[in-house]
Parts: structure tokens; C-alpha cells; sequence
């Protein structure tokens, strides 16, 4: 009766037009598995029907990236939203990181910050990697001053900061901020460090065009800076748990610096103290890249 071509089935020319009538049985038959076909189709993926279509449907995708920067037109949101790191259970490895004296000399503290980001190195280029993200180690200065990154002196300084690729720990600002504690240096790297991280992975870039969407220090710029910070807090406790584990630190003396409230003057930019503390917590004690994702939680939580 029927002959088939491709796409789809046609009726065959030779059958008479004239269709029988539709019985009333056939009828109830047809809609009770047209019924049944929509039932299923519920059940094996209830948002489709009800929402006009797959989550998919409506997402962009995460731009692709090269060295670290994404391609031209990219969405920011999409990117530090949906960012792979972000949504990775990847963890640092234990951390046996082989440290010479921390003296308060230049050479000294250039020689142990050295060792120190090698140490990061090879802890964080597996989970860059990993996500199928580009790696390049970063550079490590003692200098306070950089032709790319303006840095005032004056009562709002940062302790230490990160520019264009580079880990800038000042020898001045960081002996008079927090001494020669070693802890303190490690957690303090790590946390520049972490902005690295997010410089890899594209998010450094996207924080930067979402801010120019908003006026400097309004609300919502200075959100966007607490969550950049906030993220790289959260990395720093995630390397003080593999220092830890590894026998870099002692346990006791790494949950103990990373305990510690953080600093009042830079809160609007960074995160009050407690929520600073919370996310190194956070870091230490979940210790994955998914753990330390900012950019989808409530705001209370990067106030």
C-alpha cells in the first residue's frame, strides 16, 4: 500500500483516494499512545516540554581562549560563569615543596619565592591543563613599580600584587606588613599565585570587561572585584592543604594562618574579613578548583 523514498513515506499512486471513516476505538487508540509517547518523554526529561526546550538551547557557550586570552567578542558572563575550572572537582596534589631559609634579604627572599613558585608550578599546571585550558608559568618580582600596573604607595597599598603574568612581592611592603613568618609569605604567594590561575583561564580578562560595563567602585564593579579576590583566596587554602599534606607545613601552623581573619582596609575590593577567612576555609578543607567558585553563589556570600 505504502512505497518509501527518501524522506519519508509517500502513498502509493495505485491505491483509490477514498480513505475509510475514523472509528471511534481507533481514535481513543491513537491519542492514548500519542498520551503515552508525551508521558515518557516527560519522565526522561522534564524540562524540555514545559520550558520550550533543552537548558542548552539558551546557553552560550564558554568563548575559546588562546594564552590565556579570549577570542574577540566573547561573552564575560559565559566565561566566569561556566568557566571549566569552575566547574572541575580538581584538586593539588600533595605538596613536598623543597624551600630554602626564608631570610630577609633580597636575594634571599628572591631565592625562596623562586623555589616557591616552581613548587606552584608543578601543582597547578596539571589542573590548568586538565581543563583543557593553555599553561605558562609566571614571573616572580621583588619591585613595587611596573610600567603596566599603576601601584600607589600611599595608605591603601596592597602587600603584594599580581600584573600582566608577573607576581610582584615587594620586599619593603611585605617585611612591614607581615614580618618573616614563613606561613605567612607561602599564603600570601599562594594567593597572587592565584590570580595566575585566573589569568590562565581567561577570567582575569572577563572581570576586567564586566567592570567597564559598571562605574568605577559602584556596587557592582566592586562585586566583581570581591569575587576575583575571593576566588583567589580560596586558591591559596587549597595549596596550604597540599602544603600541609605533603609536609611543607605542619597542620597545625597551615589551618592556623589560614584561619585568620583578613584585613579590614581593603574590604570593598577584597571581601570583608570573615568572608576572606571563610574561603581560604573553604579552600583548605574542600580543597577543589569547584569549591572555590565564586561567580555562582549569593552575594552575601562575596560581601
Amino acid at each position: 500500500m505504502f512505497r518509501r523514498r527518501r524522506g519519508g513515506v509517500v502513498p502509493d499512486p495505485e491505491q483509490d483516494d477514498r480513505q475509510p471513516g475514523n472509528s471511534p476505538l481507533a481514535i481513543f487508540g491513537v491519542l492514548g499512545v500519542v498520551f503515552l509517547i508525551v508521558l515518557v518523554a516527560v519522565v526522561a526529561e522534564p524540562g524540555k516540554l514545559l520550558a520550550g526546550g533543552g537548558a542548552d538551547s539558551e546557553t552560550t557557550a564558554v568563548p575559546e581562549m588562546r594564552d590565556g586570552v579570549p577570542q574577540p567578542g566573547f561573552d564575560p558572563v559565559a566565561l566566569l560563569e561556566r568557566n571549566p575550572l569552575n566547574s572541575k572537582n580538581a584538586s593539588l596534589e600533595p605538596a613536598d615543596c623543597r624551600l630554602p631559609e626564608l631570610a630577609e634579604s633580597e636575594a634571599g627572599m628572591r631565592s625562596y619565592y623562586e623555589a616557591a613558585v616552581r613548587c606552584l608550578n608543578t601543582l597547578w599546571r596539571p589542573v590548568v591543563v586538565g581543563a583543557d585550558l593553555s599553561w605558562a608559568p609566571p614571573e616572580v618580582s621583588l619591585r613595587s613599580r611596573t610600567s603596566d600596573c599603576s601601584e600607589t604607595e600611599g595608605s591603601s597599598r596592597p602587600t603584594a600584587f599580581y600584573c600582566d603574568g608577573t607576581i610582584h612581592m615587594p620586599r619593603q611592603w611585605v617585611l612591614s606588613d607581615i614580618g618573616a613568618r614563613e606561613p605567612a609569605h607561602l599564603i600570601l604567594l599562594a594567593h597572587e599565585y592565584g590570580h595566575h590561575v585566573q589569568q590562565r583561564a581567561g577570567m582575569l580578562r572577563a572581570s576586567t570587561v564586566r567592570q567597564q560595563e559598571s562605574e568605577v567602585r559602584s556596587p557592582e564593579w566592586l562585586r566583581i572585584s570581591r569575587r576575583l579576590e575571593l576566588q583567589a583566596d580560596c586558591y591559596s587554602g587549597m595549596f596550604m592543604a597540599a602544603a600541609a599534606e605533603g609536609g611543607t607545613l605542619r597542620d597545625r601552623v597551615a589551618e592556623r594562618f589560614v584561619s585568620a581573619t583578613g584585613s579590614a582596609e581593603l574590604g570593598d575590593t577584597h571581601g570583608s574579613p570573615e568572608n576572606q577567612r571563610d574561603w581560604k576555609l573553604t579552600g583548605f578543607r574542600e580543597r577543589t578548583t569547584a569549591a572555590c567558585d565564586t561567580w555562582n553563589v549569593p552575594a552575601e556570600r562575596v560581601r
